[in-house]
């Protein structure tokens, strides 16, 4: 990240009637703040400016050092003037910074809403946003150090680079202590349906003493914990409280609570798109309706069902599967679409490591030809009947090599490797 440029212009207006030298301090008689949604209050706090405090043209250029320094602001400007008490009058033309960076603060133990809402009050901008600037985030760090005073029990607050989140790869800035605590044990309440045992175990792999964040955390049990549930087919299970507490310096044991909700068992299926072979689908995926809707399993299915398509040339078909919940029945129905995606067609077939009287015999064998839709399982299904007239274990190995040309066109190269 790169500091903004930050432009200070003075114009020093007429002096104040008997002031001989620019060093003569005199009260600071009012400030006006213009182009920022900062408060005024906020902006002379960052400054350490103070109304009627005796000032001077170092005192002023010191103060507005103080805005620049902070990395809040993307320029500065200020002039000041006599006053009608023979004092000061000072205005700050400030720009807000241009480019903001998704953020959240993860200090274990303190509520990061109640954080927001304290920095939304001095910063209006800044709403789960900070600016990218990284003196501006080492500003605003100290700025919360001081505001949570204690409550960090001496800890300082840094301000980390997460990877990249959302759909345009953006960088997340996460404010997190100095040394984050880990997690030594783990515990859950409220589960019936799978055993605390079970759930330590898959959490175990992921966290255990490994850094902890509150969000962290809750990521890591939806993304694993969710998943065992709904291997029991129970969809609306919810985690609605993860408590940390510490065990020891820097070691948590964390408690995950859990409503499990009901379980679902599988219902209608039906197949979105035109020209599918939809009974050659469902045939392949045998989705168990009527039976426990286990997700893994209907995953499995739907893997089977992209299969036929894939075989009529359409070699990068993908299903997207859509989930209907009925809770009055617990029913799970889906609606499955596909992108089918280009056709594909076969080309040239090369053999290699045969025979003359064997390639005769494998042309002979081999039914498609260049132009046909591609099906990706055929040379195997070629092979499989091929060795049902010519022995396999003349040769060492053999293998099926593909290489796509124009126009979604897939040479074909069938090796063997005689011993």
């Amino acid at each position: 990240m790169t500091t903004p440029g930050v432009i200070v212009l003075l114009s020093l207006a007429v002096l104040l009637s008997g002031i001989q030298a620019q060093d003569a301090s005199f009260p600071l008689e009012s400030v006006s703040v213009e182009g920022t949604a900062i408060s005024r209050a906020t902006v002379l706090e960052i400054a350490g400016l103070r109304i009627g405090a005796p000032v001077n043209k170092a005192a002023i250029e010191q103060a507005c050092g103080r805005l620049q320094e902070s990395g809040i602001f993307q320029s500065i400007n200020y002039h000041y003037a006599p006053g009608p008490k023979h004092g000061y009058v000072l205005t700050l033309k400030l720009t807000d910074p241009g480019s903001l960076s998704e953020a959240a603060i993860d200090l274990p133990g303190i509520d990061e809403n109640e954080i927001w809402q304290w920095l939304v009050t001095k910063y209006p901008d800044f709403n789960h946003k900070v600016p990218s600037d990284d003196a501006a985030q080492k500003f605003l760090a100290r700025q919360m150090e001081a505001h949570l005073g204690a409550r960090l029990e001496g800890q300082h607050i840094v301000a980390r680079s997460e990877g990249d989140i959302g759909p345009r790869g953006k960088l997340r800035v996460a404010f997190q202590p100095e040394t984050l605590p880990r997690v030594a044990s783990m515990s859950f309440t409220g589960n019936r349906e799978v055993p605390s045992s079970e759930l330590t175990k898959i959490m175990e792999r992921v966290a255990a003493n490994q850094d902890y964040t509150d969000r962290g955390f809750q990521q890591l049990v939806e993304l694993n914990l969710r998943r065992a549930y709904e291997e029991h087919g129970m969809y609306r299970v919810g985690f609605p409280s993860i408590t940390a507490q510490k065990t020891g310096p820097l070691l948590l044991a964390v408690t995950t609570s859990i409503e499990e909700g009901p379980q679902f068992t599988l219902g209608d299926v039906q197949l979105l798109g035109d020209g599918l072979p939809t009974a050659a689908m469902l045939a392949a995926a045998r989705f168990k309706k009527g039976e426990l809707a286990n997700w893994t399993e209907i995953q499995k299915s739907i893997w089977a069902l992209e299969k036929p398509l894939k075989r009529t040339g359409y070699f990068e078909a993908a299903a997207r599967p859509e989930r209907i919940l009925h809770d009055d029945r617990r029913i799970l129905d889906l609606t499955i679409s596909f992108n089918k995606g280009p056709l594909y067609y076969f080309g040239q077939l090369q053999f290699a490591g045969l025979s003359t009287g064997l390639e005769t015999k494998a042309r002979q064998s081999w039914k498609v030809k260049p132009g046909d839709p591609y099906d990706y399982e055929y040379a195997y299904d070629f092979l499989r009947g091929f060795f049902q007239s010519v022995d396999s274990r003349q040769f060492k190995k053999y293998r099926v090599d593909t290489k796509p040309g124009p126009s979604h066109v897939m040479d074909i190269t069938v090796v063997f490797e005689p011993k």
